[in-house]
């Protein structure tokens, strides 16, 4: 059995769900683990380096969690060789540049949705990592959540019969901040800065919809 590392740059990982879903939650539970096992028997180690614009976030998350590699440099991170993988959880609005960036040195692309603010340079980015034969993804986390398993196995098994229509219904808790902080920042809630409740959200239930019912 033989393990092989593989590199990752991590941009926008100081953002809540950068930090929280995928390096918590992700990354450093795969390294704890010892790895992900392959059916050949060997192991693949993630090895992060924690890409942001703060630098003392940064060092923070890396002492934290054992992190080694941390930069404010994406270009000098593109640049090595040693990571294969650019994934980003930026806000929307940063998001296209950066891809553009990756996708032109060979980087294979794993990104937060909405992979861009407007659907003309969400369709440029396909076409450019198809063209440049990079594997290419984004976060679909919601399906699989519990509860949308359940549902899945519900309808392959018939159980709602011939389904006709779907309604879907959904909202936050917003804590206003007073008695307790707010949950969400609020770039979300301004279009300016790349937020806005459609663009920030849709994408997860456009997807949910086409794979339990499209």
């Amino acid at each position: 059995m033989a393990e092989y590392t593989i590199g990752i740059i991590m941009n926008g990982v100081t953002g809540r769900m950068g930090t929280n879903q995928h390096l918590i939650r992700s990354i450093i539970p795969i390294r704890n683990q010892g790895g992900v096992k392959l059916a050949s028997g060997d192991v693949l180690m993630p090895d992060p380096i924690l890409v942001g614009r703060q630098e003392h976030k940064l060092q923070a998350l890396a002492k934290t969690y054992g992190i080694s590699r941390w930069s404010t440099n994406l270009d000098e991170c593109l640049a090595d060789e040693r990571d294969q993988i650019y994934f980003d959880s930026q806000m929307t609005s940063f998001r296209v540049d950066s891809i553009r960036k990756a996708i032109a040195v060979g980087k294979h692309i794993y990104c937060e949705k909405p992979t861009a603010p407007t659907l003309e340079e969400s369709l440029e980015l396909a076409r450019l990592a198809k063209d440049a034969g990079v594997k290419n993804g984004v976060v679909q986390d919601k399906l699989f959540l519990p509860g949308l398993l359940k549902l899945k196995r519900l309808i392959e098994a018939g159980f709602f019969g011939h389904i006709l229509s779907v309604r879907m219904e959904f909202g936050y808790w917003v804590f206003e901040g007073d008695w307790q902080p707010g949950q969400r920042p609020s770039w979300n809630y301004r279009k300016e800065d790349g937020g806005g409740i459609i663009v920030d959200m849709f994408a997860h239930w456009r997807y949910v919809i086409d794979a339990h019912f499209g």
